[in-house]
């Protein structure tokens, strides 16, 4: 009887939870790895540029303890001359973005919190991302943030898992 009693109970768990949705861990899960940026969109009052051009390179990597690290750099960055000048500093400085930190997964929405960053403006800032894996590629959505002039920006990165 304690056989058959506990055979049922087994098949009534496999069966519940068969039809249950993925739970945050197992999209966090998902995320864990290194992914390759394809696209990096940004979005100004309706006017969409590609800042780091049509074939972003770099890569962005998740860990199993919650840690992130990226590089992204332009598609059209120059070589510097030789000695290199501070115009071919700022080049190269505004044709890269990087940062790490730390990050949390609850259902599609991203939440990292920056230790670094390459201009420093982000280090001790908490943004938050809605995200979406579908196969092998990975959107990530900032949440709308407002320019200079006042303008909402949101930017929209399409990466592809590596590993």
């Amino acid at each position: 009887m304690r056989k058959w009693i506990a055979t049922f109970v087994a098949t009534a768990a496999l069966f519940v939870t068969q039809g249950m949705p993925a739970a945050a861990q197992d999209v966090s899960a998902q995320l864990v790895g290194m992914w390759k940026y394809v696209s990096l969109t940004q979005t100004e009052t309706a006017k969409v540029t590609k800042p780091f051009g049509d074939n972003p390179r770099g890569y962005l990597i998740y860990t199993k303890g919650g840690r992130f690290v990226w590089a992204l750099f332009s598609d059209n960055r120059q070589k510097p001359g030789m000695p290199v000048t501070d115009a071919d500093r700022a080049n190269l400085f505004t044709t890269l973005s990087a940062g790490s930190g730390t990050y949390k997964v609850d259902g599609n929405t991203l939440t990292a919190t920056y230790d670094t960053s390459w201009h420093e403006l982000w280090t001790g800032t908490t943004q938050k991302r809605k995200i979406e894996i579908s196969g092998n590629k990975l959107t990530s959505s900032a949440e709308p943030t407002t320019s200079g002039s006042g303008a909402q920006i949101i930017f929209v990165q399409v990466l592809e898992r590596v590993e």
